[in-house]
């Protein structure tokens, strides 16, 4: 016991001071590997193999989205971190749209142990048929994989496109912000309804991955929602909003490690990737996802974006996890409580609301107050919603609840 709290203490200074000058004079990945070899000094390589190999615990699935090129570059991903990841989404239309393919990769990561998400992309021309498998896979999934296909990844990103106005599912200007709201969880649910008629699986969740607006995800009828770790926007503001919206809801949620840069590199640096693959661990995250994806670039390394330093930081972070235990999924007590159908992008002070209105006077007050909050609970915060489903209002399961106008209810 006292060599598991020595290696705790040592491995979690060696990450928070990893950006102070004592790391700067070794290499990235030399910082990595002797953190890793002291793991192996105190317990023995045996017995860290034995625990890292384990992909069959399902309390938390730790994974890489594999977003790129073809099936070639999932087999050379899943190579590379086989015994150190319990996951793998599918996320490159060039495997998901080919059902022979996909049934090929599939077959595989279920001989490995492993988990799997599959993606199907919005439909062009004719948005009624997904882009995607054809419409017996998953049924005849969940006979041939059973659990180990845990979720269709349907579409991504519905929020951050409505407050970004890329790919608007609201498709007439609103009145108001009540009436943007309606829109947009009417109208991103009729397609999500579609694709699940096609698909007509009703074993089959449905997850998706957002940097705003996660809580109008749920409510539109998504089951996981990956609450995306994107730039250099705040982690935990992300965790707060994304675990907030799936307790109220009795969802499941996770984080989407997504690029920090619009150019190569694209993915933030291994230690950054490992601080922030804790952050989550730390919050409750039941996934933690890393974004593999040059986009419609060239792959950087011959691991998509991912370097040796990446896959060494991803294969620490799972041994941690193998030693030492994670706050509950969700542990926080208190809630930030937002007015009803209040859209806003929270990317600071002068985001939009729902894409269409301009920052209001409640704006910085509320950027402000949740970031000061964040800052006082930490961990311990979640942020959510004043909202109903139809006429019943949804409870809201804190011991304390902040709300935007300053009332303070303690149950």
């Amino acid at each position: 016991m006292k060599q598991l709290d020595r290696t705790r203490f040592l491995l979690l200074g060696m990450v928070r001071n990893s950006g102070k000058h004592v790391w700067r004079t070794f290499p990235v990945v030399s910082v990595l590997l002797l953190v890793f070899g002291l793991l192996l000094t105190l317990f023995g390589a045996a017995l860290l193999v034995r625990e890292a190999g384990d992909a069959n615990d399902p309390r938390m699935y730790v994974g890489i989205d594999v977003a790129y090129d073809d099936e070639e570059a999932v087999y050379r991903t899943v190579g590379a971190v086989k015994g150190y990841v319990n996951l793998i989404v599918l996320g490159s239309l060039n495997v998901t749209m080919d059902t022979a393919k996909l049934t090929r990769v599939c077959d595989y990561l279920y001989q490995q142990g492993l988990y799997f998400i599959v993606y199907v992309g919005f439909g062009e021309g004719n948005a009624f048929l997904p882009r995607g498998p054809n419409s017996q896979f998953f049924n005849d999934g969940v006979n041939r994989w059973g659990d180990k296909l845990l979720c269709a990844y349907v579409f991504d990103e519905a929020g951050g496109k409505e407050v970004d106005r890329s790919h608007e599912p609201v498709p007439t200007s609103p009145v108001d912000y009540t009436d943007a709201a309606e829109q947009f969880v009417y109208h991103t649910r009729y397609y999500l309804l579609n694709y699940s008629d096609y698909y007509g699986s009703p074993n089959i969740k449905f997850a998706t991955s957002d940097y705003a607006l996660y809580w109008y995800d749920y409510l539109l009828g998504y089951d996981v929602v990956f609450g995306e770790f994107v730039g250099n926007q705040s982690r935990q503001l992300a965790v707060a909003l994304t675990r907030g919206a799936a307790k109220t809801m009795h969802k499941d949620w996770g984080t989407m490690i997504t690029w920090k840069y619009t150019q190569p590199p694209f993915i933030e640096e291994p230690l950054q990737l490992l601080r922030d693959m804790l952050l989550a661990y730390r919050n409750g995250a039941k996934y933690i996802v890393v974004f593999n994806s040059p986009g419609n670039n060239t792959a950087t390394t011959k691991y998509g974006i991912l370097t040796d330093a990446h896959l060494t930081a991803i294969k620490l972070f799972w041994t941690y996890t193998r030693l030492c235990p994670a706050a509950q999924e969700f542990p926080a007590e208190t809630a930030y409580v937002l007015p009803k159908d209040y859209g806003y992008g929270f990317r600071g002070p002068d985001d939009r609301i729902w894409g269409y209105f301009p920052p209001d006077a409640l704006s910085p007050v509320i950027w402000n107050a949740s970031t000061s909050l964040i800052r006082e609970y930490g961990i311990r915060l979640d942020i959510v919603y004043e909202t109903k489903i139809g006429d019943k209002p949804i409870n809201l399961p804190y011991e304390r609840l902040i709300y935007w106008n300053g009332t303070i209810i303690e149950k």
